[in-house]
């Protein structure tokens, strides 16, 4: 199997997923806290996260298998540079222009690279795991954004209920 070419897709997929998600949710919920059981965060704060992670940890995390120093990676920065006034457009741009990034660097990837075993911010795995991990954090937030698109609703109506 050519990985470059799998994930390729897979992260051109997963993003262009995780965008139309995003497009789902109407503009006035978009950075209002989803109630119930759909999580603490605003639609716009997985997005923010999302495209942090591409640049903060993904990427880093990539070119450290074309000999670049492995990422340092500190949760707090993230929570630091969160502000819930930061414009969605640009954050989904931001996402973008770091997902475009991940891909265009997989040709520099040969099949003995893929599975290099190295100590990265997750222990040591391989370049494989690092990439894969890239499509599962997309797939989980892409499931999360989708959850308050379709279900904002009902979980509104039984908190309602509940409150009764």
């Amino acid at each position: 199997m050519d990985l470059s070419a799998w994930f390729h897709s897979q992260l051109q997929a997963s993003a262009e997923g995780f965008i139309w998600s995003v497009e789902q949710i109407p503009p006035e919920r978009r950075y209002a806290r989803p109630p119930g059981a759909l999580g603490e965060w605003t639609v716009a704060r997985h997005v923010f996260h999302m495209a942090y992670y591409e640049r903060a940890i993904a990427l880093p995390s990539m070119h450290q298998w074309l000999g670049e120093p492995r990422p340092c990676v500190d949760d707090a920065d993230e929570d630091r540079a969160w502000d819930d006034g930061k414009d969605l457009d640009s954050l989904v741009a931001q996402f973008w222009a770091g997902r475009t990034e991940q891909i265009a660097l997989l040709p520099r990837f040969d099949s003995a690279l893929w599975e290099e075993r190295r100590e990265s911010v997750w222990g040591p795995v391989t370049l494989r795991w690092v990439v894969s991990k890239t499509y599962q954090h997309t797939c989980e937030h892409s499931h999360d954004v989708l959850c308050v698109a379709l279900f904002w609703d009902r979980y509104a109506h039984l908190q309602e209920s509940a409150a009764r």
